[in-house]
C-alpha cells in the first residue's frame, strides 16, 4: 500500500478522549480516499497527521515504503513532501495566477526560470486555466480559484495530496460540478489523495474509498457502493443517504429464514444469525428500497414531499405511525394526507438486533 495508517491515536492536552482513537486505513498508489463524518469526529485531525502538523501519541504512517511517524521516528512536515488543499484557497492575493502556482517551485528540478514556466504551464493545462495566467485571484470566479489552489499543490509533485473540505466555500451547485473535475484532475496526474468533507455526494463524487469517523473512530472504511448498501455499523447506516429503521422479526418458512416487516416478508438476511433467536431486528429502509405502487396492499399517508426536479422524496406513514421514506419519480406528484400503495424492492437486507 502507498499510505499506510496503522492504529494512530492522537489526544489534545486537557483533553478527556482521543480526537483519533486506534484508526487504520490503507489507500494504494493513484487511489482517491476520503473522510465524511459529523464535526468533531477526527477527520481534520487525521488529516493534519499524516501532513505533520499533529504527532500521534501512538501507532504509525507510511508514505511509500518510508515511515513517517512512529517510535522513535518523526520526519518534519516540510521534508514528507506532501501537499495540502484549504478550505479558504489561501492565494496570495498580491500574486497572479501563474505566480500562485510557481510559489513553491523555487528549489529542485524547478528552480530555473525556464523550467518553472514549463511546470506552470502544464499545471494551467491540467486545471482547465490556459490563458487565465496574468489575472489574480480576486478576478477568478470561486472555482478558478480552487483550480488554481489545486493547480499550486500539484506543482512540486508531492507524494500525497490532503485537501480539507475544499469545496466548502462554494455554492452547491459548483461544489457538485467541480467535485467531478476534481476527480478527473487527480487521476490525469495520477495522484494519490486524501479529502475530508462534510458533503457525502463530494465523498461519492471523488472517493474510490470512503471513510465514516465518528469520536476519533473509523466506522467503515469501504467502496461508496458498500457504504451504501452494506453499511458496517448502525450509525453508519443512519449516517449515509436517505433511509429509516423498521422492526423485523426473523421467522422460518418452507423456503427459508426471512425477516418478517411491517411491509411484508425480505427474503435475504445479511445476518446469518438471525434465526438464532426470536428477538426484533432493526431494518434499514432507504427511499429506493420503497416504491410506489397502486396496486400493492400496504398503504401509507402522505406527511412530507420534497420536490427534487425529477423525483419527490416523501416522507409516508403506516397506519401504525411507522415512518418511511420513498423516492418517486415527480410525475406521481400526491397531496399531504393522501394514501398511497407502496411495495419494497430490496435486494439485500441490512439488519441491525436492537
Amino acid at each position: 500500500m502507498f499510505l499506510s495508517i496503522d492504529q494512530i491515536s492522537i489526544r489534545y492536552p486537557r483533553a478527556v478522549a482521543a480526537a483519533v482513537n486506534a484508526v487504520s486505513l490503507h489507500l494504494g498508489p493513484g487511489q482517491l480516499g476520503v473522510m465524511i463524518g459529523p464535526s468533531g469526529s477526527g477527520k481534520t485531525t487525521l488529516l493534519r497527521a499524516i501532513a505533520g502538523l499533529e504527532q500521534p501519541e501512538r501507532g504509525s504512517i507510511f508514505l511509500d515504503q518510508q515511515m513517517l511517524d512512529g517510535p522513535q521516528v518523526r520526519i518534519a512536515a516540510e521534508q514528507r513532501r506532501i501537499g495540502m488543499v484549504f478550505q479558504d484557497f489561501a492565494l496570495f492575493p498580491h500574486l497572479n495566477v501563474a505566480e500562485n502556482i510557481g510559489f513553491g517551485l523555487r528549489d529542485g528540478p524547478y528552480a530555473q526560470r525556464i523550467q518553472r514556466a514549463r511546470r506552470v504551464a502544464e499545471m494551467l493545462a491540467l486545471v482547465g486555466l490556459e490563458g487565465q495566467q496574468q489575472k489574480y485571484p480576486h478576478q477568478l470566479s470561486g472555482g478558478q480559484q480552487q483550480r488554481v489552489a489545486l493547480a499550486r499543490a500539484l506543482a512540486p509533485q508531492p507524494r500525497l495530496l490532503l485537501l480539507d473540505e475544499p469545496f466548502s466555500s462554494l455554492d452547491i451547485e459548483l461544489r457538485e460540478r467541480l467535485a467531478y473535475d476534481v476527480r478527473e484532475i487527480l487521476k490525469l496526474a495520477r495522484i494519490t489523495a486524501l479529502m475530508v468533507t462534510h458533503d457525502q455526494m463530494e465523498a461519492f463524487a471523488i472517493g474510490d474509498v470512503v471513510g465514516v469517523m465518528q469520536h476519533g473512530q473509523l466506522e467503515q472504511w469501504d467502496s461508496p457502493y458498500q457504504l451504501y448498501h452494506r453499511p458496517a455499523s448502525r450509525f453508519v447506516a443512519d449516517f449515509i443517504g436517505h433511509g429509516v429503521f423498521v422492526p423485523g422479526v426473523p421467522r422460518r418458512t418452507e423456503a427459508g429464514t426471512v425477516m418478517a416487516t411491517p411491509l411484508g416478508d425480505l427474503h435475504d438476511i445479511i445476518d446469518e444469525n438471525a434465526h438464532a433467536a426470536p428477538q426484533t431486528y432493526d431494518i434499514l429502509l432507504r427511499s429506493d428500497d420503497v416504491l410506489h405502487d397502486d396496486a400493492s396492499p400496504f398503504k401509507a399517508k402522505v406527511l412530507r414531499k420534497s420536490f427534487r426536479g425529477a423525483d419527490f422524496l416523501y416522507t409516508l406513514q403506516l397506519a401504525d405511525g411507522q415512518q418511511l421514506l420513498s423516492l418517486v419519480p415527480s410525475h406521481h406528484n400526491h397531496d399531504i394526507g393522501e394514501w398511497i400503495g407502496i411495495r419494497l424492492d430490496v435486494s439485500h437486507v441490512v439488519a441491525f438486533p436492537q
